[in-house]
């Protein structure tokens, strides 16, 4: 009895150190970590990364990298929290597991924007036109900022007037009269076969005030349709170059009632866009479209904080206007509190601008009125600036709070898919490209969390920093170069490296530069991915771990990549 309890505690042993059980060969992988994405706020919760713990550890995991939002905001929470997490901190130092903690969220920065929402990223608007009128300062719209025919009521045959093209009329896309919005008709697209491509879209061209927010929608039904997420509402830049304007993707069911999608875009230095409406590689189903509209918004989520400065200045620009002599203080009531603390939504009025009772403005007068908003990418995430002092001082307490609750000994820096940049005052003001920008933020984070704890080990995802992935020119709406990004992100620090689509070259170069790496795979795939970043990077020096990655909580796998690890 006493050598099988032996044998169980050397097994034991063995697999949280990484030996075989006989002792010869040492672990394909030091650090065996997975992802946990869970809110330790809700008891379920905290039942399942406990049971997850366990499972890992009989696996031979060693740590869980824990990426709760919760971290963000740990002043905010009630008792049942801190119990949960004791729980969570028990059962890991039962099972051998380190909890790495997530930290400094550059890239979705909604657990920074919670503490202030003015801290977004900013683009400008710059110089729109508004009139004096009635005690308040109001925008005078674009009468062509309009759609030609946008409630489709206009068609000869299946094809609509107005638009500059329509995928395949007749055959894929059809004009339907049983089944609209409102009004006696709107287009139903099928049959996605007759496109070489899959595509079915209705586009117009549209001019456009350079530097100014805009608003595109359509009323949306669908029926079966697949692939749901390629349906799309897009603004593109005209000319040569097409840049996308709009990373927008609503959340499209494969059937849906009559929905009302949107999109929120600034122009920039453009003067013309192509408002294009439908689906990309469909493969099945039915959708209908019906009462397209585009409308110039004005100072709806109008940040307000130093680096993104609101000027009122009469038409000519010559007499700058001041806030709280001339008109009164100007702010959207839901900026980033909608539908929750660090959320933007752009479907509520914007903030008004109304004139005081000794305003130098006069009734009639025409005004220019320049403000910076928000952006949203991927159905909710907005980014934060990278120069405002404030995020600095918000991710110093994070950070601290997170070591007081959790003394770590590995921070996860999360900044990740930084997809806009470098467009308010703040940033401008700086004379720098995003790349430097985003190095003296890398250069900042890790300073904080060496004086908060100086013994801990970094690590952080890769793509921002690899020029083999995402650290390029012109990514999505960065405005400017992202490479030497690398520049502020120190040898000591390790990278979690997820580019699978160049992983021996994004490995090698890392390595190079002295940085230890963690292959961040399985992405809810299966044993495949395991193999393929393994043949990729076996004479790769400097590889350390494993990083079991799950978004959407499918941890069917978890004891095979375990395994896997485990090998020699």
């Amino acid at each position: 009895m006493h050598r099988r309890m032996g044998c169980l505690l050397a097994l034991a042993v063995s697999l949280i150190s990484g030996t075989t059980t006989t002792g010869q060969e040492k672990a394909r992988y030091d650090q065996r970590w997975f992802y946990a994405q869970y809110n330790l706020l809700v008891d379920k919760s905290a039942d399942e990364v406990i049971s997850l713990i366990s499972r890992a550890g009989k696996s031979g995991y060693n740590g869980m990298v824990l990426a709760d939002y919760k971290l963000n905001v740990l002043e905010r929470l009630p008792a049942r929290y801190f119990k949960n997490v004791e729980r969570v901190k028990k059962a890991a130092s039962a099972a051998g597991i380190e909890i790495i903690p997530t930290v400094c969220p550059i890239g979705y920065s909604a657990g920074l924007l919670a503490h202030d929402p003015n801290l977004a990223e900013g683009i400008p608007v710059k110089a729109a036109p508004f009139i004096a009128m009635g005690g308040a300062v109001v925008p005078v719209p674009d009468p062509k900022a309009r759609f030609r025919n946008g409630g489709l009521e206009d068609a000869k045959g299946d094809a609509f007037a107005g638009f500059a093209f329509q995928d395949e009329p007749g055959k894929s896309s059809f004009a339907d009269s049983k089944v609209t919005h409102t009004g006696k008709l709107a287009v139903r697209m099928q049959d996605f076969k007759h496109h070489p491509a899959g595509n079915c879209r209705l586009s117009q061209r549209m001019k456009v005030r350079p530097f100014t927010c805009y608003r595109f929608s359509s009323w949306v039904k669908t029926k079966d349709l697949t692939p749901v997420g390629n349906f799309r509402l897009l603004a593109l830049a005209t000319g040569k170059e097409g840049r996308v304007l709009s990373y927008y993707d609503d959340t499209v069911k494969p059937t849906l009632d009559w929905t009302r999608i949107e999109v929120v875009f600034n122009s920039l230095e453009y003067t013309e866009v192509a408002l294009m409406a439908g689906i990309w590689g469909g493969k099945s189903g039915t959708l209908w479209l019906d009462d397209l509209e585009f409308e110039e918004l004005s100072l709806v989520n109008v940040l307000r904080r130093p680096g993104c400065p609101l000027v009122v200045a009469d038409d000519d620009g010559k007499t700058i206007y001041e806030e709280g002599k001339d008109y009164l203080p100007v702010k959207d009531a839901k900026l980033g509190n909608d539908p929750w603390a660090g959320e933007y939504k752009f479907n509520h009025p914007g903030a008004s601008i109304k004139l005081t009772a000794k305003s130098r403005i006069k009734n009639g007068q025409r005004l220019r009125v320049s403000w910076y908003h928000p952006v949203l990418t991927h159905s909710y995430q907005v980014m934060c600036c990278l120069t405002e002092p404030k995020i600095y001082d918000v991710m110093r307490d994070q950070i601290k709070r997170v070591n007081d609750l959790l003394k770590p000994k590995t921070f996860f820096l999360s900044h990740d898919e930084i997809r806009v940049a470098n467009w308010c005052k703040a940033c401008q003001d700086k004379g720098q490209s995003p790349g430097a920008l985003l190095a003296g933020n890398m250069r900042q984070c890790v300073e904080i969390i060496k004086k908060v704890n100086p013994d801990a080990e970094m690590i952080v995802w890769s793509d921002m920093f690899d020029p083999h992935h995402n650290a390029v020119d012109r990514y999505y709406l960065v405005n400017g170069s992202l490479k030497n990004s690398w520049d502020g992100l120190p040898a000591r620090v390790s990278v979690a490296n997820w580019n699978g689509g160049s992983a021996e070259k994004s490995s090698k170069w890392f390595a190079d530069r002295g940085h230890k790496q963690v292959i961040a795979g399985y992405y809810d795939g299966d044993l495949e991915n395991f193999r393929q970043w393994h043949a990729a990077t076996k004479d790769v020096s400097g590889i350390r771990g494993f990083l079991y990655t799950t978004w959407q909580h499918k941890y069917d796998h978890l004891e095979a990549y375990g395994k896997a690890m485990l090998a020699p």
